[in-house]
């Protein structure tokens, strides 16, 4: 191979990892600081559940050091959380409760997330 095709295969792969890095597919993470109070009810297959805890986690490529939020649920299933805005993983831990984990967009402002592990 010469050296002109060479210069031209390194220039062709060279636009085809920019053009990748330009967009990935990958959603853009949230780098907010800003707090929102959840508030909801946890069922376990349709029925309260009637304890356990409820994890929020707001880390992600910007909030690496963003800290797991955790809720008592009671026993009503209800619970009161505050958390980052943005994206946040959502685990249920409970007697009974299967292994779980669910993806959470939190607004600004406060709202309710029923939670329903199946």
């Amino acid at each position: 191979m010469n050296r002109a095709c060479k210069a031209a295969v390194l220039l062709a792969v060279a636009a085809i990892l920019a053009a990748g890095a330009c967009h990935s597919g990958t959603p853009s993470a949230s780098g907010t600081t800003e707090e929102s109070t959840i508030r909801g009810t946890v069922t376990v297959q349709g029925k309260p559940a009637t304890g356990g805890g409820i994890t929020f986690d707001p880390s992600n490529i910007h909030r690496k050091d963003a800290e797991v939020r955790t809720a008592a649920i009671g026993k009503d299933g209800s619970y009161t959380v505050t958390t980052l805005v943005g994206e946040n993983m959502v685990s249920v831990q409970g007697k009974g409760v299967p292994t779980n984990s669910i993806l959470v967009v939190v607004k600004p402002g406060g709202v309710t997330v029923p939670i329903d592990v199946p």
